[in-house]
């Protein structure tokens, strides 16, 4: 009984450390649309300490038809002292598809900016690869590409 409670205690330590665990199957649509609505509330918010966990080491965001390419070192970089933080991100027609220990999301992602005038937003497509490694989910990749925006007549 003693190790039983060693080891549950462990585990919900571990939880807490790498919240990237926070699942059994993180790549079944609903684990995984979690944890990609954490992963934009991450970006809302600047927690790179969630994003320092969630991206792989080679995780790359290709943004606007490669107009920009984002490392994870770059992306962490950019979320720093100087951010400007969006009043929301929020995702909607959001599709999983899985494959094995890959999985693809993807749909729409609309980022609110604070603005002392009119509504200033942005909507992207959006398409994200989770892989499954050793247990645990991670973003390897990312690519968004601006569909509407409130400054703009498409």
């Amino acid at each position: 009984m003693f190790v039983f409670v060693k080891r549950a205690a462990l585990l919900a330590c571990a939880l807490l450390i790498n919240p990237v665990l926070a699942s059994a199957d993180c790549l079944e649509p609903k684990a995984l649309q979690a944890l990609d609505y954490r992963y934009e509330q991450a970006l809302r918010t600047a927690d790179r300490e969630f994003l320092q966990h969630l991206l792989r080491p080679d995780f790359v965001w290709v943004h606007n038809l490669a107009v920009a390419h984002e490392s994870k070192a770059e992306l962490l970089s950019r979320l720093g002292a100087n951010y400007q933080r969006p009043k929301s991100r929020e995702p909607s027609e959001v599709v999983v598809l899985r494959a094995g220990d890959t999985a693809v999301i993807h749909g729409l992602s609309t980022v609110d900016k604070f603005t002392d005038g009119p509504r200033h937003a942005n909507r992207y497509r959006f398409m994200r690869t989770y892989v499954l490694h050793d247990g645990d989910c991670y973003l390897l990749a990312g690519q968004t590409m601006k569909v509407w925006s409130t400054e703009s007549e498409y």
